[in-house]
């Protein structure tokens, strides 16, 4: 994405957002954009979108998919990307509205990836300790599995990262053992 694109991206986004907090909106409209952005990925919809052999019309068709999704303002910023003739940077403009309110709401996505997945009771003791020490509400905890940690655990939120993990201790030995 160039410079233009992203200046573009941030002219629908800022706004949308803006009216989301100004309507007290801000978890359900996270939500439903969490939705659509997922049925990007698995779709591949945004490829399709940004194509330049598919018709307008058909681009437009797709979008409207996503209306009628009981929020007026998400409605609303579907039909405002359609008119434009902005179908190919609608993804974008999900993907930067939700890490917007993520950034004014201070509530985040959380990555815990580790070895084995975590059990109820460690994701209760986890979720303070993550609010704590990133000074974040966490909106949700997602899990990946990596068996290349061999112990321990990786959280990410908010562009951070917390490494306890046996692999980044035992690069941490090894770096000062030489």
């Amino acid at each position: 994405m160039d410079k233009k694109q992203l200046m573009v991206i941030e002219k629908y986004s800022q706004p949308f957002v803006q009216l989301v907090f100004e309507k007290n909106q801000q978890d359900d409209v996270y939500e439903k954009l969490s939705q659509i952005k997922a049925v990007f990925e698995e779709t591949g919809l945004a490829a399709f979108l940004a194509h330049i052999g598919v018709e307008d019309e058909e681009k437009a068709k797709s979008l409207r998919l996503f209306q009628n999704s009981d929020s007026a303002l998400l409605d609303h910023l579907i039909e405002v990307v359609i008119l434009n003739h902005r179908e190919a940077l609608f993804y974008d403009i999900v993907r930067v509205s939700m890490e917007q309110i993520q950034q004014v709401s201070n509530c985040f996505e959380v990555t815990v990836s580790s070895v084995a997945g975590l059990d109820q009771a460690q994701k209760e003791k986890l979720i303070p300790i993550i609010e704590k020490k990133f000074g974040i509400q966490v909106r949700s905890l997602k899990e990946e599995l990596d068996p290349d940690l061999i112990g321990g655990f990786v959280v990410s939120a908010n562009h951070k990262t917390l490494d306890t993990s046996l692999k980044r201790q035992l690069q941490v030995i090894k770096a000062n053992l030489k």
